[in-house]
């Protein structure tokens, strides 16, 4: 599978009406998790970090398509 195909398949996930709600839901739990010096877990802030880093991977895959798209047709009007 190639970047394109990917792209699309994220695109059909993430832009249906199912996939903002997780999407929102997602962005609320990452987004909203205190980190603690005095947690119990001296690995969480690793953990939220890579959660925020998925999150904008998903939107970066998003949006990838629509800039090459873009550049594609700025080309095609620079030739004419």
């Amino acid at each position: 599978m190639n970047t394109k195909e990917l792209q699309e398949h994220y695109k059909r996930v993430f832009e249906s009406d199912s996939g903002k709600q997780v999407l929102t839901d997602l962005d609320r739990i990452a987004n909203t998790t205190r980190l603690s010096a005095d947690s119990p877990n001296p690995h969480s802030a690793v953990y939220i970090v890579a959660q925020q880093h998925l999150l904008k991977r998903i939107r970066n895959m998003m949006l990838l398509r629509n800039a090459t798209i873009e550049k594609d047709n700025i080309k095609w009007v620079m030739k004419t």
